[in-house]
């Protein structure tokens, strides 16, 4: 079981060290990646930057599929290719959109199921806030000291226990955190900076890769603020 989670606008060009990094917890360059678009309304463009992106880093089976409705997920091909796959990417978008589309799906139990038979899942903006089970849906950070400010809904819960949020510090996202973190006191957040990433291993062990930061909040009564923010830089190791 690895997850990766990434906070959005990830390098794609030669270098693409992030999803170089997807690519060797799985089968390195053999690996065959599917990417899941249903976030997007820009199929055409994801798909080819991600097919380019992951030909430069010498994958030859990288498929695309955009699901958008239920119907569309659990058609047989789509199915065939997650059983398939070594790596399966969500990329980024809206949310909402993407887990309106495969919740309770044959495709989503698919994915599941592939996830305990050691395949990588990862996602990244968008796709890495569905890994949570209580997902951010909206809000603006500058509102987030109303304690209805900040939405949320149900997740694919991959990783239960994270809320994640990202384009974090880019974007100014901390007090989200701090909002449902509040009403979801046993939960740790992750905030996921742009071009950075957190792998999460079966072991508990977490790994940063990227230019950015990971920030890691959880709350703490004991302290000034009521929460412990500790923020994780590339090639840095964390347990959960």
């Amino acid at each position: 079981m690895t997850f990766i989670a990434i906070g959005g606008a990830e390098d794609k060009t030669r270098k693409a060290k992030i999803l170089g990094a997807v690519l060797a917890e799985a089968k390195g360059k053999k690996s065959r990646v599917l990417v899941i678009t249903g976030a997007t309304s820009y199929p055409e463009e994801a798909a080819k930057n991600y097919r380019r992106a992951f030909k430069n880093l010498g994958v030859s089976s990288c498929a695309i599929v955009h699901p958008e409705t239920p119907a569309q997920a659990d058609d047989p091909a789509f199915l065939q290719q997650i059983e398939k796959a070594d790596v399966i990417f969500f990329s980024g978008g809206d949310q909402s959109k993407l887990v309106a589309a495969l919740e309770g799906t044959q495709a989503l139990s698919a994915i599941q199921e592939r996830e305990k038979n050691g395949a990588v899942i990862a996602g990244t903006s968008a796709g890495a806030a569905a890994m949570s089970s209580c997902m951010i849906t909206g809000g603006a950070p500058e509102d987030a000291e109303r304690e209805d400010a900040i939405t949320s809904g149900k997740g694919f819960g991959f990783a239960a226990e994270i809320i994640f949020d990202t384009h974090f510090m880019n974007r100014g996202r901390l007090p989200r955190l701090f909002n449902l973190l509040g009403k979801n006191p046993e939960k740790t957040g992750i905030g996921l900076d742009e071009d950075t990433a957190l792998i999460l291993r079966a072991n508990g062990s977490m790994e940063v890769v990227g230019s950015g930061a990971v920030t890691v909040v959880r709350k703490n009564t004991a302290s000034k603020t009521g929460f412990d923010v500790t923020q994780l830089k590339h090639g840095a190791s964390h347990t959960m």
